[in-house]
């Protein structure tokens, strides 16, 4: 196991305190998971710095992104893309990137019995007598 040392999100996040304690709250959640999983390896410790700082970013773009929109209004009547919600995106896929890296790909696990003949894949909600007529 490696040891665990917290970056220096008050350094980082210089003048912004909000990020930097966020940060901070960001950093013990994801290292805990990692720890739960025996995962807290130094790879994914650089990664978990990586995802924390990206996270926070997000954090403080996606209020205005989605206040906004995708599309904004030019002064002359046209349209332009919103770099804000691009931003979004592309930080929404690097923390992506960065959770499988961490923590892997959820895994379905299959069915253990095969359903019955003339069944559906609806009866598990809609219970057993949904098709009679009473």
């Amino acid at each position: 196991m490696v040891k665990v040392v917290q970056p220096a999100f008050d350094r980082v996040f210089q003048g912004d305190e909000g990020a930097a304690e966020l940060a901070k709250v960001l950093w013990k959640e994801t290292v805990a998971a990692l720890k739960e999983l025996d995962a807290a390896t130094a790879a994914n410790l650089a990664r978990a710095d990586r995802y924390v700082r990206a996270k926070v970013e997000f954090e403080n773009l996606y209020p205005m992104a989605f206040q906004q929109g995708p599309v904004l209004k030019g002064e002359e009547g046209g349209e332009y893309f919103n770099y804000r919600w691009s931003a979004c995106e592309k930080l929404n896929e690097r923390m992506l990137k960065l959770e499988k890296a961490m923590f892997g790909e959820a895994a379905v696990k299959a069915s253990a019995k095969k359903p019955a003949a003339g069944s559906t894949a609806a009866d598990e909600f809609l219970g057993p007598n949904h098709g009679l007529r009473q």
